[in-house]
């Protein structure tokens, strides 16, 4: 925050530099961009091994029973419930006589030991997506409708970043065209926020415009102390949107 011994802040319009941005919308950026990139990441990751939990849902909707070969056994690098997950690849001919090869996953060991020998299995699979298949009495995903969660998770942080941009948006608003003024500290508390271990302290300020006193808050990891005079930018047709000048 400018202190009011600081010179005044150029008139507008003027250059908006990125530290105008107060800690609150920088947290929301940021922590939301992380949650939803761990979160996408995490949830192709789980629906690649353990299956998509909507392929059951089209199954038993609409599934047609088949006769397959079982081929192979693979095991994979993954665990559900502790259990190793294997991937079973098995040919099967569809309903229009086609034969398709296709696969799923399971952590069923008797299954895993008849797909070794290359026993026959009893599969479920869609007529209009023959690649997707399951067998008879398995499910196609090993985890549900929790494997969505992550994808949960990532669409909470899309969330934040756009509480952010929007943010962000209307502090560039009003720092490049805001009017100057002084204003004057009133109070100070602490947040929950902590960027790089330094609590984010809430700021309460008020300023004269023409049309009578005014109160603004901001957030700041170094406030100035109650009293103190700093130099702010606000919209002169809404005098309660305001921002500190930096």
């Amino acid at each position: 925050m400018l202190l009011a011994t600081a010179p005044a802040p150029p008139t507008a319009p003027r250059p908006f530099p990125v530290r105008a941005l107060d800690p609150t919308t920088a947290v929301l950026l940021l922590v939301g961009a992380i949650w939803a990139f761990i979160g996408a990441i995490a949830g192709t990751a789980l629906l690649s091994t353990a299956g998509a939990p909507w392929n059951d849902v089209i199954l038993d909707r609409r599934g047609v029973a088949a006769s397959a070969q079982a081929l192979s056994a693979t095991a994979r690098n993954t665990r559900v419930n502790r259990r190793r997950v294997f991937q079973l690849t098995y040919s099967f001919t569809d309903a229009a006589g086609i034969v398709r090869t296709s696969s799923s996953v399971t952590t069923n060991r008797h299954l895993v030991a008849e797909a070794r020998t290359n026993a026959p299995l009893a599969i479920d699979y869609d007529p209009r997506q023959p690649a997707r298949t399951r067998v008879h009495g398995e499910r196609a995903s090993l985890v549900g409708l929790p494997g969505l969660l992550p994808f949960g998770i990532a669409a909470l942080g899309l969330v934040g970043v756009a509480l952010g941009v929007r943010r962000a948006r209307r502090v560039r608003d009003i720092y490049v065209h805001g009017q100057a003024g002084i204003a004057t500290i009133t109070a100070t508390r602490p947040t929950a926020i902590r960027i790089n271990w330094q609590r984010v302290i809430r700021v309460d300020y008020v300023f004269e415009t023409i049309t009578g006193q005014t109160q603004g808050r901001t957030t700041s990891r170094t406030p100035p102390p109650v009293g103190a005079k700093v130099w702010i930018l606000y919209d002169d047709r809404d005098p309660s949107r305001s921002v500190p000048a930096n």
